[in-house]
């Protein structure tokens, strides 16, 4: 054997902490064999799984720490988590009439400070989404619920006073919290429980240094089996490019969320020892207009500002053709996306017209105004994203064309997708987000009038769009058992939100992640906003 070894090599491998014939050597970095090093662009800053959650970002912890009753692979299965089976018909967890629900729970499930997991904590975790005292994200489904039982320690009988046919999606989406941690907490929303979370999860969280990383040690008693690995690592880079940069030299093991910067795509399929992974996810990327505000209170506004744009040239020219263009709060692919829409962007003129038949004229300056408000506001996304930079710039040069002044200000994801957010405290966003109850096209969550959190404390309504025949037509769909049915309802939906535009959707997401090849385990799941749904099975080859 040859046992002369280069200086840099030495250095890397004496960094690492690990013996070099053990760990073979990437582009200068070592692999340490008994961690794993994910990198995203974008921070959590909370971890209470029934709170608000960044998704995508702050689903990490949430699969790090937490379980819910079951869980959906990248096959598009409901499979058992916290439950022993998913429930059916077939297996009589579900009645005839889908009103009945029995769901069986694991016996040997502990929290990671040892206390036993058990009915009472499923009980207490629907017991606080449906409380109006907290500012839960979604309570769709759960506000369906007339009565919930615990039969005993592992037996849950649960009662809707409706059909509710994402039943599972909204269980899947929603992990379970401590009863016994957070019983007493006067506030759900300010415990120190969210910062410092107790889970039945694969991995217990050991530290956090804000703004760089978050370090999580293996659950030894994890009910799934102890993860393959002892330390997992989330690491945040907000510049894209930094975060390529580190997951080519192998400083990082795995690139995701957003990932790979469109125009990189080429050039990381060819790199050596590593594998380029297309993701594409149940989200949709658009420009949401903030309708409490007194310059997108009239959707002929909303609508004029969205005809302006020249969407296909930011897919084209920014993203480099790498997304499908959308017209809807769905990706294209789904089996509930209205084809019918027609695209009625790259406009100027007919938005001109627009904006002169409600009323908004130039004004000396060149900007459009009415009754002493001029058409002029900021729009907001993470800092850091090279591409949505990008679009904001070309969106920016579109609407000065047609009399509309806009002002860039993006913040750290942390901030942007804080407060700034949830309160409805924004003018414009560029965001991605996806449908809130899985790959359901339930909207609810986001479109409903009842789910303006700044009015009513509950979901995802940051718009704060108001329509009753689009609340009416929600509160149906979910409802119906026959697809044909629930296509017409929500093609209806889609059909009213692109004519009154409360968010304008540009494209469907995909994106490019890049990891070692010697990493097992991370793969594309369509089904989910989440890159680490299997983070227990994560492994070095």
């Amino acid at each position: 054997m040859n046992t002369r070894i280069s200086r840099r090599t030495a250095l890397a491998g004496g960094a690492a902490g690990v013996s070099l014939l053990a760990a073979p050597t990437v582009w200068g970095q070592a692999i340490n064999r008994d961690r794993i090093i994910l990198c995203m662009t974008q921070e959590p800053v909370q971890f209470n799984p029934i709170l608000f959650v960044n998704a995508g970002t702050e689903n990490v912890p949430e699969a790090c720490l937490f379980d819910a009753l079951w869980d959906i692979n990248d096959k598009g299965a409901f499979i058992p988590n916290l439950a022993t089976q998913v429930p059916s018909r077939q297996n009589g967890g579900v009645s005839a009439d889908g009103l009945n629900w029995t769901i069986n729970l694991k016996r040997d499930v502990k929290w990671s400070d040892g206390a036993p997991f058990t009915a009472k904590d499923v009980e207490f975790t629907y017991q606080a989404i449906v409380s109006p005292n907290t500012p839960v994200r979604s309570r769709t489904g759960f506000d369906l619920i007339k009565a919930f039982r615990v039969k005993d320690d592992f037996t849950i009988e649960i009662e809707l006073s409706r059909q509710f046919v994402p039943f599972l999606w909204a269980w899947q989406n929603m992990h379970i919290i401590p009863r016994h941690v957070l019983g007493n907490e006067a506030n759900m929303a300010t415990a120190a429980f969210n910062a410092n979370p107790i889970g039945t999860g694969p991995f217990i969280l050991r530290s956090r240094t804000a703004g760089s990383h978050m370090v999580y040690e293996r659950n030894p008693a994890y009910h799934r089996g102890p993860a393959k690995v002892r330390q997992f690592i989330h690491k945040f880079v907000p510049d894209t490019m930094a975060a390529y940069t580190q997951a080519r030299t192998g400083e990082v093991d795995y690139f995701g969320l957003l990932g790979v910067p469109p125009d990189r795509w080429a050039e990381a399929r060819d790199l050596a020892d590593r594998d380029f992974l297309v993701a594409p996810t149940p989200n949709v990327q658009f420009i949401y207009y903030n309708c409490g505000k007194p310059q997108f209170a009239d959707a002929r506004v909303r609508k004029a500002l969205t005809m302006a744009l020249q969407m296909q040239k930011s897919i084209d020219d920014i993203y480099f053709a790498t997304l499908p263009r959308s017209l809807s709060y769905l990706q294209p692919t789904h089996w509930a996306y209205n084809n019918n829409l027609k695209d009625y962007t790259n406009d100027p003129v007919g938005a001109e017209r627009v904006l002169d038949e409600a009323g908004w004229r130039r004004g000396a300056n060149g900007i459009r105004q009415k009754d002493g408000v001029e058409l002029k506001f900021t729009m907001s996304t993470t800092a850091g994203n090279v591409a949505r930079q990008g679009c904001q710039a070309l969106f920016q040069q579109n609407w000065k064309q047609i009399g509309v002044e806009m002002e860039i200000r993006n913040m750290p994801a942390s901030v942007v997708w804080g407060e700034f957010t949830t309160r409805s405290q924004f003018d414009t966003l560029l965001v991605g987000w996806d449908p809130t109850v899985g790959l359901d096209p339930d909207y609810t969550a986001r479109a409903h009038s009842r789910m303006i959190p700044v009015k009513h404390r509950q979901g995802s309504n940051y718009v704060q769009y108001e329509n009753a025949e689009v609340d009416r037509l929600l509160e149906l769909g979910v409802t119906q058992t026959e697809q044909a049915d629930r296509v017409r309802t929500y093609h209806r939906i889609q059909e009213i939100l692109h004519e009154e535009v409360p968010f304008a959707a540009q494209a469907g997401s995909v994106a490019g992640h890049l990891k070692r090849k010697q990493l097992v385990g991370p793969a594309p799941n369509q089904y989910v906003t989440d890159v680490t749904w299997n983070v227990q099975d994560w492994h070095w080859a």
